[in-house]
């Protein structure tokens, strides 16, 4: 607080007292929400809460600059401090006001860009696992530039009631005139209806911003108070809406009607998800026109278009071309110089991907790679700039160093906003998804890539675009090499990765590059016991099986699911049962020890290949009841073999040695008679 002039008290409610106060440094002017605590150690549990927060940089985000605990001898009280961002324009409850005493309509066009700043700063916190909790008009500000800042971000979570004691009257008269006055408004009337039985989720945060869409097309309509009374109406008869409607259909679209219906589904789970309100075309033209990689573009193409006309503006671009033949130094100066140049940047970017096909082969700096991913992201709505750029910094990966730039949030944080900017752009997402794949091989990169969410972005590419096995085996392949990362794999599963890996390879099936980096996948993913689930359900060892018996002569297919199926059956018997005979098409069974036991005999001199199956082997023979079966196969005999080919090779005798263990064990028991494999094995040798 020593740094800190307190102005003035501009605010008390129920769970904190705020103050406007002044920097001494640079006398600039911020927020300060100041909660007294029961104790010093409630206060440090806040603060780390607080903490997470801290993270959150974004242009339509006001975030926390500060935390700090306080203690106040005259008050014998612990107090945790807030330092935030103050705006002298207020929030949108400010502007709502306005509209609402001139009972003026507000222009749809000025709607879907203060939805498109909001939806944005909604998409990048939930991205990084964050939840507002509290969206309502209050907790939205007006920028100096009149653009929107979403703020108090979990606020309710940080400085619950249950944690303080604030001196303060929770009844008390709001206060202040710049748009704070409102703020300690019970948050309640925003609260989905299921945050009570259910707790919070991001459909949670969808109903509210849907609250806030309501206030904002009936402000001519409604005052506050009978706004609100309408959306409580809503909870208990959500018919209720429809007469809303009729009335606002006289100034607004049926595209933004119907946008408003689903974020007021009062049964949460028939409520649009965020990801789905992305797919709807109404909300992309709404992002579009709040694109924040575009806002410093914009400002400049406006001031150059001030001093000229636009037209002459282009007929001067139109004149430089780009300088062919000078060397790399001077390319990247008419890069810098006509970044906000779109059919220019292109150009450029163009000319360097020959030149990286050239004999010479291409060499940029630190600089000149920050360089290409700057001009992508100032350029992120082409998506030709998306695709010659990633194909660019893809060419620059095999030659670069362990700490290159290349491995570093800024030339990778471009990468998952174009895969996000163009979902349905197959070029864009197998160029990003490329270079993502090149990436994964660094172990820094592989962090940083899960960080600013590549490992959704790859996801949602599988999900979007399942049927296109070029992309698939590619986005696989990231996935497979971004999961050797512990934080990846807890990404994938939470978002159900598991899911679409096994629905792509069984779609593409006959693919060796999709088995392949599939199988390796589902070995990857099987680390975490959370996926075991899943795969069981999709039937993941029958996919395994099929994936051994379609590719038997491809030998790195073979190894991946050989490994794949160990994994799964040291952590579940019953993976290893349907290992044994598993339901096939027609109320057939697939006896899976033949087919891999063939496999193995076309690959018996590939110790990669050999050290595979003897691990599935080893782990099968861990159950009891299995043994027997394995014995009836003469399992046994053919893992003796392999000892004595590979009796110098310790990763394959290890295995070899713990199998013939405990099949040793079960010698003395009787064999079954079991059916014939033979049907099986000639299936698969016709493969060979």
């Amino acid at each position: 607080m020593e740094n800190f002039t307190i102005k003035e008290q501009i605010g008390k409610g129920a769970q904190a007292t705020v103050y406007l106060v002044e920097r001494q440094q640079d006398k600039q002017k911020f927020v300060l929400k100041k909660v007294e605590c029961f104790d010093e150690s409630e206060a440090n549990k806040a603060f780390k809460e607080a903490s997470v927060l801290r993270d959150l940089q974004h242009v339509y985000v006001s975030g926390y600059k500060e935390f700090f605990v306080l203690w106040e001898k005259q008050d014998s009280s612990v107090y945790i401090c807030i330092l935030m961002d103050y705006f002298p324009k207020g929030t949108l409850l400010t502007v709502l006001s306005k509209y609402r005493e001139k009972k003026e309509v507000i222009d749809e066009e000025q709607i879907k860009q203060w939805l498109g700043q909001v939806l944005e700063a909604l998409m990048y916190a939930h991205k990084k696992k964050i939840l507002h909790r509290d969206i309502r008009p209050s907790n939205i500000y007006v920028q100096a530039d009149d653009t929107l800042a979403l703020g108090d971000f979990g606020v309710d979570t940080i400085m619950g009631d249950a944690i303080t004691c604030t001196r303060a009257n929770a009844g008390k008269k709001p206060f202040g005139a710049t748009g704070y006055k409102d703020r300690f408004k019970s948050s309640m009337n925003y609260m989905a209806p299921e945050c009570v039985s259910h707790g919070y989720s991001e459909t949670c945060d969808i109903w509210s911003l849907g609250c806030v869409l309501f206030e904002l097309v009936t402000a001519w309509l409604y005052n506050s108070d009978e706004a609100i009374a309408k959306l409580q109406q809503v909870r208990n008869d959500p018919g209720v809406l429809d007469e809303v409607f009729e009335d606002i259909s006289k100034h607004y679209s049926d595209a933004l009607i119907s946008l408003l219906a689903c974020m007021l589904k009062v049964n949460h789970t028939q409520r649009s998800t965020l990801g789905s309100l992305l797919n709807m075309p109404y909300v992309r033209k709404c992002l579009e026109m709040s694109d924040s990689s575009q806002l410093e573009k914009r400002k400049r193409l406006k001031s150059a278009s001030t001093a000229k006309s636009e037209i002459t503006v282009k007929e001067e671009v139109s004149r430089w071309p780009v300088p062919k033949g000078q060397g790399v130094l001077k390319v990247l100066e008419y890069l810098a110089n006509m970044v906000d140049y779109d059919e220019c940047v292109k150009e450029a970017l163009e000319y360097l991907l020959e030149l990286s096909k050239s004999e010479g082969g291409l060499n940029l700096d630190p600089r000149g790679k920050k360089l290409v991913a700057m001009a992508m992201k100032n350029n992120m709505t082409d998506a030709e700039i998306q695709i010659s750029g990633c194909n660019v910094l893809n060419s620059l990966v095999m030659c670069a160093e362990v700490n290159d730039v290349l491995f570093t949030p800024e030339v990778i944080a471009v990468l998952p906003l174009s895969m996000e900017n163009h979902k349905d752009n197959l070029d864009v997402q197998y160029a990003a998804s490329s270079l993502l794949m090149a990436l994964a091989a660094n172990t820094l990169a592989g962090e940083v890539i899960g960080h600013l969410g590549g490992v959704q972005d790859i996801l949602v590419a599988l999900r979007t675009h399942p049927n296109n096995a070029k992309l698939c085996s590619t986005c696989l392949s990231a996935l497979w090499g971004l999961t050797v990362h512990g934080n990846n794999v807890k990404i994938a599963t939470e978002e159900k990765g598991v899911k679409e890996v096994c629905n792509v390879l069984k779609i593409h099936m006959n693919s060796s590059e999709v088995a392949e980096a599939a199988s390796a996948s589902i070995l990857a993913l099987s680390l975490d016991e959370e996926n075991l689930e899943i795969i069981c359900d999709l039937d993941g060892v029958g996919l395994l099986i099929e994936t051994i018996k379609t590719h038997g002569k491809n030998s790195k297919v073979v190894k991946n699911a050989c490994l794949a199926l160990a994994s799964l059956v040291e952590i579940d018997e019953e993976s290893a049962y349907r290992v044994l005979t598993n339901e096939g098409p027609g109320n057939t069974h697939i006896a899976g020890i033949p087919i891999i036991m063939k496999t193995y005999e076309l690959h018996k001199d590939n110790a990669e290949v050999v050290e595979s199956v003897v691990t599935l082997l080893m782990e099968l023979a861990e159950y009891v009841d299995i043994c027997t079966d394995l014995k009836s196969y003469n399992v046994f005999e053919q893992i003796k073999e392999v000892t004595k080919k590979f009796r110098l090779n310790k990763d394959i005798m290890g295995p070899c040695e713990k199998a013939l263990e405990r099949l040793q064990d079960v010698k003395q028991i009787p064999v079954p008679k079991t059916p014939s494999p033979e049907p099986v094995l000639q299936e698969v040798a016709g493969q060979a």
